[in-house]
Parts: C-alpha cells; sequence; structure tokens
C-alpha cells in the first residue's frame, strides 16, 4: 500500500483507492433497525434494489448494518464518486471487489479492463459470465449511484443489472433516482425500492436513539413534535441528539425547531459548530474541503503535526465522520456535514477554501492519487495545474482504457487553457475517435489545436503534429484523399522516429490507400507495418494492417489467403481485450467479405453484421460505409433482398454528403447491379401472411417441430398446420426450406 492507501499501482491504469472497497462500519451508537433489515432480506428476489433518499437518509448506514448483520451474505462493496463516471474504472472496481470475496470472478474481467485499448462491454461481458458461472449468491453493493452522472456509466450500469444471472443482486444507495428506465424494471420485476418515508425514523427509533441511548428527557409528545418537524430525517436526529444532550432544557430545545431539513441543519450546524473549542473547530472548517481525509493528508494541507489524533478523537465522539478502513486511518465526513461545514469555512474564512485545495492536490499528485489531483485542481479553478497534469498522464490514459476519464477532463477545461496547451485537445480527439464519438467532436477539438499553434507557433512539436495527423488520418470523415495526405504525414514522422505511432500511422495509411483504389502501394505500407519490430506490441495497428492485407488478397481473387489474415487480425484483437472495438469492426468486416467469395454466406452475414456495428458512428464516416456496402453484399449473397437494399440505401445517403468517397461509389454500384439482377429473379407474394401466420413462419427458421412451434405460441399443433399451409400458398413453396428462402428473400424475417 501507498501512503495513500491505495494499492501499487499497476503497469497501466491508475492505483485502486482500498477504501472504495470497504463498507462503513456501524457506530456503537447507532440505532438497530431491524424492520429495515428485514426489508432487505425480503427483497433479495430482485436484480436491483434502490435505496433513494435525500443526503442524510440513513441509506449507506443501512447497507452497511445490513452486510455486517449478515455475515453470510457474500457482498461485494463499492463506494462510488465521479471519477467513476469512467466504465473502466467503474467496472474495474466491481471485479476488483466481487474476486475479493469470491476469489477468480473477476479475474479475467480485470485482465480484459486493464488490457491496453480494451473495450468495457468486453470485460463485463466477462464478469458476467463469471458471475453465472460461480453458481453462488452474490450482492454487490454501489454506494452513493448518484455519482454517476454521464450516459456512458449509466448504460453499463442498466446493462449489468440487466443481465444479471440468477443469484445475483445489486443493491444501490442513491440520492436521486439514475437516468436509467426504471419503469421498464419495475414492470419485469426486476426493481424494488427503499424510499426517504422507508427510512424515516419511527417513534420508536426515535425513542431509542435519544432517550434509551443518549439519557435525554423527553416523552413522546416531545419526540413526535420532533419527528413532525424533522420528517423523520436521520441525519436531523442525529444531530438532534448531538446538540440536546448538552442542552440544560432539552424539550424547550425540541420546541425551538424550525420546519424543513436545511432550517434544521443549519440551526444545528451553528448550535454543534459554536459549541467546539476552537482549535476543533478550526479543523473541522479547513479538512472539510478534502473528499477523504487521513493524518498524513490533514497534516500537510494544514502544515501541521498530530492530525491522526485529532481524526481518531473526532471518530470517538460520534462527530459525524465516517471511518474507511478497519485501522482507522482513512475517513470522510458524512456528506451533509461536510457541505454544511463547507458553506461556513466559505463564510467564514473564503480566501482559505482554494489555497487548502492546492496543497491537497500537491499532495495527491507525490502520492499517485492523479485523479483526486484533478478534482481538487478544478475546484479551486486552477485549470492550469489540471492541465500540467493531464497531459503529464494522457499518454498513459490512452494506453490503458481509460479514454472516458480522459476526454472527460479534457472537456472539463476551458477554450483558453486548451489553446496554451495543445497536445490536450488533439489527445481528446483521439480518445473521441476511440470512444466513437460524432465526428464534429473529433473536428471541433483539432480545430482547437490548429487555431493554438496559428497563433503561437511555438506551440509546435513533432509529436504535436505527429498526433494531430493520425487523428485526422485514422478516422476518415468523407474525404479519402485528406486521410490519405493526412496518414501520410503521420507514417512519415513515425518512420523518422515517432516510433508509438509509426504502427498505427502506416497501417491507416494502408486503408486509406485501398479506398483510394491505390492497391500496390496499399500492399506495400501494410506489410511495412506488419514488419516492424515493435508491431506486437501495437495491436490496434497490427490488426488494422492485416485487416487491410485481407482486402487486398481478395481484389487478387485469393479468398482463403483473405480469410486467414482476417481471422488472423481477430485472434490479435481477442488476445489484446480488443473484441468489442473499432479496430476489430474492420477485422469482422474484411471476414465477412473473404467468407462471401468462399460461398459461406451465413458466417459471411454474421461478421459482416458485427463488423457494421463496431464501425457505426453517429455521423457517416467512409468506414462506416464500407462495412455497410460489405454487409449488404453479404446480405445479397443469402437472398435477403429486402435487407440488403436497407443496407445500401443508408450507404447511398451518407456517400451523397462525402467529399471524396474514394473507390466505395464503384463498390456500392457494382453491388446494386447484382441486387437488380436478384431481384428479376425473386419469387413473388401471391398475398400477405397474416400476423398469426408471421408468427409461425419466424418459428419455421429454426428447428423446432410443429408441436413445438405450438407450444412456443400457445397454438394446437391443427392451427400450426394450418398456418404451414397457408404460408405455403402465399409464397408459392412446396417446403418449409422454400419457404424460409423466400421469406428471407422478400424480407419478411427482417424486423
Amino acid at each position: 500500500m501507498t501512503q495513500a492507501g491505495a494499492a501499487a499501482p499497476e503497469t497501466t491504469g491508475a492505483p485502486l483507492v482500498e477504501t472504495k472497497l470497504i463498507p462503513p462500519r456501524a457506530r456503537p451508537q447507532l440505532v438497530e433497525r431491524p424492520r429495515l433489515l428485514r426489508a432487505l432480506d425480503r427483497l433479495d428476489g430482485t436484480e436491483l434494489t434502490l435505496v433513494s433518499a435525500p443526503a442524510g437518509g440513513g441509506k449507506s448506514v443501512l447497507v452497511g448494518s445490513w452486510c455486517e448483520t449478515r455475515p453470510e451474505t457474500a457482498v461485494a462493496w463499492v463506494s462510488l464518486d465521479p471519477a467513476d463516471n469512467d466504465p473502466a474504472r467503474l467496472w474495474t472496481y466491481v471485479a476488483t471487489a466481487l474476486d475479493r470475496i469470491r476469489p477468480g470472478v473477476g479475474g479475467r474481467a480485470l485482465d480484459r479492463l486493464q488490457s491496453p485499448g480494451a473495450t468495457v462491454g468486453a470485460g463485463l461481458d466477462e464478469l458476467l459470465n463469471a458471475m453465472a458461472a460461480h453458481r453462488e449468491p452474490i450482492t454487490v453493493v454501489l454506494d452513493d449511484l448518484h455519482s454517476l452522472s454521464d450516459e456512458p456509466a449509466l448504460e453499463s450500469f442498466e446493462y449489468a443489472v440487466e443481465r444479471l444471472p440468477p443469484g445475483a443482486r445489486m443493491i444501490a444507495t442513491t440520492r436521486i433516482d439514475p437516468r436509467i428506465r426504471l419503469g421498464r424494471l419495475r414492470a419485469r420485476g426486476e426493481l424494488a425500492e427503499l424510499r426517504a418515508r422507508d427510512l424515516a425514523f419511527t417513534l420508536d427509533e426515535a425513542r431509542e436513539l435519544l432517550v434509551v441511548r443518549e439519557g435525554i428527557a423527553l416523552d413522546d409528545d416531545d419526540l413526535s413534535h420532533l419527528l413532525e418537524r424533522s420528517e423523520g430525517w436521520p441525519a436531523g436526529l442525529y444531530l438532534a441528539a448531538l446538540w440536546l444532550r448538552e442542552h440544560p432544557d432539552p424539550r424547550a430545545g425540541v420546541r425551538d425547531f424550525t420546519g424543513d431539513h436545511r432550517h434544521v441543519a443549519d440551526y444545528l450546524l451553528g448550535e454543534v459548530i459554536d459549541a467546539l473549542d476552537e482549535a476543533t473547530r478550526d479543523f473541522l472548517l479547513r479538512t472539510s474541503v478534502l473528499i477523504r481525509l487521513s493524518g498524513a493528508l490533514c497534516d500537510a494541507v494544514l502544515d501541521r503535526t498530530g492530525s491522526s489524533a485529532i481524526l481518531a478523537n473526532l471518530a470517538r465522539s460520534n462527530l459525524f465522520l465516517v471511518p474507511l478502513d478497519a485501522r482507522d486511518e482513512w475517513y470522510r465526513y458524512h456528506h451533509l456535514f461536510g457541505e454544511l461545514l463547507r458553506m461556513e469555512l466559505a463564510r467564514a474564512r473564503p480566501g482559505d477554501v482554494d489555497e487548502l485545495r492546492r496543497s491537497a492536490g500537491d499532495w495527491c499528485r507525490r502520492h499517485g492519487l492523479i485523479e483526486e489531483a484533478l478534482e481538487y485542481a478544478a475546484a479551486a479553478g486552477d485549470e492550469a495545474a489540471a492541465a500540467e497534469m493531464l497531459l503529464e498522464h494522457h499518454a498513459a490514459l490512452l494506453r490503458s482504457g481509460r479514454e472516458t476519464t480522459l476526454l472527460r477532463w479534457v472537456e472539463r477545461l476551458g477554450t483558453g487553457t486548451l489553446m496554451e496547451v495543445p497536445e490536450l485537445p488533439v489527445a481528446g480527439a483521439i480518445a473521441a475517435g476511440l470512444l466513437s464519438r460524432p465526428a464534429s467532436e473529433r473536428s471541433r477539438l483539432l480545430l482547437l489545436a490548429d487555431e493554438s499553434v496559428a497563433e503561437r507557433p511555438e506551440r509546435s512539436s513533432a509529436y504535436l503534429e505527429s498526433a494531430a495527423s493520425l487523428a485526422r488520418g485514422v478516422w476518415i470523415d468523407g474525404d479519402v484523399g485528406g486521410a490519405v495526405g493526412n496518414a501520410r504525414r503521420a507514417a512519415g514522422f513515425g518512420r523518422n522516429g515517432a516510433n508509438e505511432i509509426a504502427t498505427a500511422a502506416l497501417s491507416a495509411l494502408a486503408f486509406a490507400l485501398f479506398l483510394q483504389g491505390e492497391l500496390p502501394e496499399a500492399r506495400k505500407v501494410a506489410q511495412e507495418a506488419l514488419d516492424r519490430p515493435d508491431s506486437p506490441e501495437r495491436p490496434h495497428g497490427l490488426a488494422y494492417a492485416l485487416s487491410t492485407l485481407a482486402l487486398l488478397e481478395l481484389e487478387r481473387e485469393r479468398p482463403h489467403a483473405a480469410e486467414a489474415y482476417a481471422r488472423r487480425a481477430l485472434d490479435i484483437t481477442a488476445t489484446a481485450g480488443l473484441s468489442g472495438s473499432w479496430t476489430a469492426g474492420l477485422a469482422h468486416t474484411a471476414l465477412g467479405a473473404a467468407l462471401v467469395s468462399l460461398k459461406r454466406f451465413p458466417d459471411a452475414e454474421r461478421h459482416a453484421a458485427r463488423g457494421e456495428a463496431l464501425r457505426r458512428a453517429p455521423e457517416p464516416t467512409v468506414e462506416e460505409v464500407h462495412a455497410l456496402v460489405v454487409l449488404a453484399d453479404a446480405r445479397l449473397a443469402r437472398r435477403r433482398l429486402s435487407a440488403a437494399a436497407a443496407d445500401l440505401e443508408r450507404a447511398r445517403e451518407a456517400l451523397e454528403g462525402f467529399t471524396d468517397p474514394g473507390s466505395l461509389p464503384a463498390l456500392a454500384a457494382r453491388v446494386e447491379r447484382d441486387l437488380e439482377a436478384a431481384r428479376e429473379s425473386a419469387p413473388t407474394l401471391v398475398e400477405e401472411p397474416s400476423r398469426s401466420e408471421l408468427a409461425v413462419l419466424r418459428l419455421l427458421t429454426t428447428d423446432l417441430t410443429q408441436r413445438q412451434i405450438g407450444a412456443q405460441l400457445y397454438l394446437s399443433v391443427n392451427t400450426v398446420k394450418t398456418h404451414t399451409r397457408g404460408i405455403y400458398r402465399k409464397l408459392g413453396a412446396s417446403s418449409r426450406q422454400e419457404a424460409v428462402a423466400a421469406a428471407e428473400t422478400l424480407g419478411l424475417l427482417d424486423d
């Protein structure tokens, strides 16, 4: 462990913060709430249990107590923070937590997630498969789910919930409902909920806290009044107990309460803070800016010694300090208490806030906690420091598959800051491309870098020019000739010493030349990429070059060689954890084209469809259109004329907007001619099948017998036979095989 309480960093990726994986420990003063513990037990049959309430609602305390009082339950705990909006970071923590309670469950997923360029989807699928294979009950707790606000992180969370294997369960605490399809989960019976009204204290619980445990002389009328004014808000009642136990007349104190939570909190803050000695009050206020606290961090930020002892004393006094580990080394303030302390600090000593954050950021940076250091720099308004850290670590973030984190921070920095450090918008453009963001987003970032260099040429460097050229040469937004020029420039830098980008630049140039119709040069450049001594360490570039060679072999009518190249490319992406990547998309497309030539049509369509899905982008790209045309050709080979026509229509619409589409119009025209010829010999529909007949028709494509089809559709065998005869007549078919073939040709099986 480092001094920061984090695991030693791997060769790639940021260190894990161990305290995120430990449930909060129950304090002796906490009131036991068996009714809520039983409720969590009763809700065990649902995939997701949502514990939703405002700050101070007792969510984390409740779930932490449930974990502690159910030692037989295997619980993987992860405390979330805003940095977990990076899906790779989020599922790395979940996989690590699972692997610690059930060794082996998270191992392969972690290998996937930590592989350079690996997709989160592949790692998440690996994790879900491992949980399913484990076959024992597992509970995953995600504390503070409201920290997830970005769509990719929420989508991955929803994806996991909907695919949890039997015996697995998720419990999430949150201040606000997550932006996922909760209604759909409710309708399926996959969602259970505990809300603020469920967590509110009852009269008996309030009596246990205030009268029995704290010894405050209150009767039931006093307690009822306090419950009414606080609406049973757990944090408010604990704050009330902290204040009333020292009040000379507790019953009169209860009557002084104002109405809502905010007023209660403000009132109690004033009473609690004002009652502290000056040294303790100063310590609380100045350390309230910290995300989490340790003795070493507090000493550094406050330029003092002895903070560990102060933290231990505060924890013992139950002053809303939550221990985060078993050694009482790391703590955090209760969320609302911390917020109120920060408000008071900003009011009383506004000049200290940013300086304290800068000191915290410097300490975190020295101890390898880069994401926390970035948060402190941003909170302090010190964009220059954040940019400096991001510049230092952007390559590591890209290599470790942390494109989401990199792009998020680039987007948070102001235009002026990015203009000062043009490497950052270029890195952001590369991250955006790897994440299949819109072309306009990449263009905006690259234009910003151009403007920066135009304004001050001394900002330019060989690295900046090579990276920018690579970003413009890899993703082709409609100008093949322009991509060739940019890829040539990037390849030139690679040949002259920019080893980091050489293989990727050469492979990008080879594919762009292929699209331009310059086949001999494309072959030469692709082979050059393969022959580089460092190409085995560059899986993206290596797989891209092999896929391009596969397409070139098809131009020479050598489909077996093409298949071998494409399968080798897919093996490389699988080994590197890139099976769901944009790069793997080209390998699938090339393999689909090869299998069409080899007349293995079902497999050809499957790979071509996978390639098109992986190459799809929010705005049309040349790569996506190429994949669409190959998919249309594969579907045409299977006589799925309607689906092939739809693919070609999408391709034509995109081609119309391209400046220089290269050889794609000729390829699309060839497939369209074949489609027209196929239509001339296509069967005609005698009569439109009914909805019931279509339901039977879809199952005729399977190996099910007519009796099994009837069972699936809740129909008698005789009804299935009647529908089948109607299908044959309307399609002009005399057998099941002929009916399925005709239906595919006519598009009746397309969604």
